[in-house]
């Protein structure tokens, strides 16, 4: 077995996600960001916090886009516990900020919620109390939007799949 590469936040570069948001679900950059994702799940909001502070812009996109595969993950697993790590991912990945490329994922995650039996509210709750603010706030907007503006059409995602099984696709 392969040892695990240690996904750093910090790294600028992240040549290593190169290509990794269409890259084959799952795979093992997956486990690499997941190690990390579940330590913030564990630790709760200081350590996102902490890693919040220490984030790059790079190390953002990596977290986007695993937010995005974990969203159709769990549709294919129908874990729940997907949909948390893609939250926690997502957060950490510029929903802090309430940034646009934060926000895109959040209809896949919604969706897959509805798909896997748990309402969002209900998992933004549990989220929040990992990421604390203002994460948490974020998600309480992410929910008062109005359904229209919180559908996969809104930010042009569209239900798909690949060789493997469901997957949400950018159909812009």
């Amino acid at each position: 077995m392969a040892d695990l590469v240690e996904f750093d936040p910090s790294d600028s570069t992240q040549r290593r996600y190169d290509g990794y948001g269409p890259a084959k679900l799952p795979c093992g950059r997956d486990r690499e960001v997941q190690v990390f994702v579940d330590q913030l799940r564990r630790d709760g909001p200081r350590a996102v916090a902490a890693a919040l502070a220490a984030i790059s812009e790079e190390g953002r996109r990596v977290l986007r886009a695993y937010a995005e595969r974990m969203a159709s993950l769990a549709v294919r697993t129908g874990e729940v516990e997907q949909l948390e790590r893609a939250i926690v991912a997502v957060v950490v990945g510029g929903l802090d900020d309430n940034a646009y490329e934060a926000l895109m994922a959040m209809p896949l995650i919604e969706d897959g919620a509805r798909r896997v039996g748990i309402e969002p509210p209900e998992l933004f709750e549990k989220a929040a109390a990992i990421v604390g603010h203002p994460g948490t706030i974020n998600l309480v907007r992410w929910l008062s939007r109005k359904p229209e503006d919180r559908s996969l059409a809104s930010m042009g995602f569209v239900e798909s799949a690949d060789k493997d099984g469901f997957r949400y696709r950018l159909d812009w």
